[in-house]
């Protein structure tokens, strides 16, 4: 891959039934985090939005979001998690793959649930130390995803608000 720049699909798994991909996800979560457990993996393979595929197949990155109420907002957020293979950490893709899954949410969120219990936005945690070291901005250029705060572990807290959300 080095020195070159690969193709990459990105297809939306949002609700849809085990597939030939959801059994490549599984392993490349296998592969990079062998301490998940296998009831961690299946309630995961539940919340693919996106998996980032190379053409001959490979799944290379997926995006999961499963709804939270996160008590400090007093609302319903998509908590959003994402993972690129360490190979394929190319510029700009986490920031595709972040904006076509907050997208997507987005979208989403104008039909699901009742209106007062519609998630109004993501939230996520930065546990990347690289990118906490290297990103300082209050509000990430592509995404506009705003920094709340810190966790217990030190990670950054971010957020996005849909644009017709209410507080």
């Amino acid at each position: 891959m080095e020195g070159t720049k690969p193709q990459l699909i990105f297809e939306n798994l949002w609700q849809k039934s085990e597939t030939h991909v959801h059994q490549k996800i599984e392993q490349l979560w296998k592969k990079n985090f062998p301490s998940l457990s296998e009831e961690q993996i299946s309630k995961r393979l539940q919340q693919v939005i996106f998996a980032v595929q190379t053409t001959e197949g490979e799944v290379v990155g997926v995006s999961t979001c499963f709804r939270a109420y996160v008590q400090q907002l007093k609302n319903y957020l998509y908590a959003f998690r994402f993972f690129i293979a360490p190979a394929y950490r190319i510029p700009g893709l986490m920031e595709v793959l972040l904006v076509k899954t907050r997208d997507f949410m987005e979208e989403i969120s104008q039909t699901d649930e009742p209106a007062d219990k519609r998630c109004i936005g993501l939230i996520t945690l930065v546990e990347n130390a690289r990118i906490m070291k290297q990103r300082k901005e209050a509000i990430f250029p592509a995404s506009k995803m705003v920094y709340i705060g810190n966790s217990p572990k030190g990670y950054q807290i971010r957020v996005y608000y849909f644009k017709k959300a209410m507080i």
